[in-house]
């Protein structure tokens, strides 16, 4: 009995984790370097780099799925986000948040 419930829970996890390919999500800060969207307005879009890890010859592109969203980012201003990707799919704006400066 115990070994048939060992396939059984084996079985499931292969199932769920075969179900849309591998899923990568990211925190980091980000300096965002331009904006953009498609020509009929459906889709939004940002190119930023972690300045952290990478150079500005470096940025990539990321969809913001929220129009309100993508009009209230700026460019060249510093942001701390969180986004994703799954599969061989676009990276997607999960959350962002303006840096916060401390004058002390």
């Amino acid at each position: 009995m115990l070994r048939y419930s060992s396939l059984f829970i084996v079985f499931i996890l292969l199932l769920i984790t075969s179900c849309g390919g591998p899923f990568n999500s990211t925190t980091s800060m980000l300096i965002v370097i331009e904006k953009g969207h498609s020509k009929d307005y459906e889709e939004y879009w940002i190119k930023a780099y972690d300045p952290n890890n990478q150079t500005k010859a470096e940025a990539f592109k990321i969809v913001v799925k929220q129009e309100m969203v993508w009009n209230l980012i700026e460019e060249n201003k510093e942001y701390f986000t969180s986004y994703a990707k799954e599969g061989d799919n676009p990276w997607f704006l999960e959350q962002i948040e303006h840096k916060e400066v401390n004058n002390k």
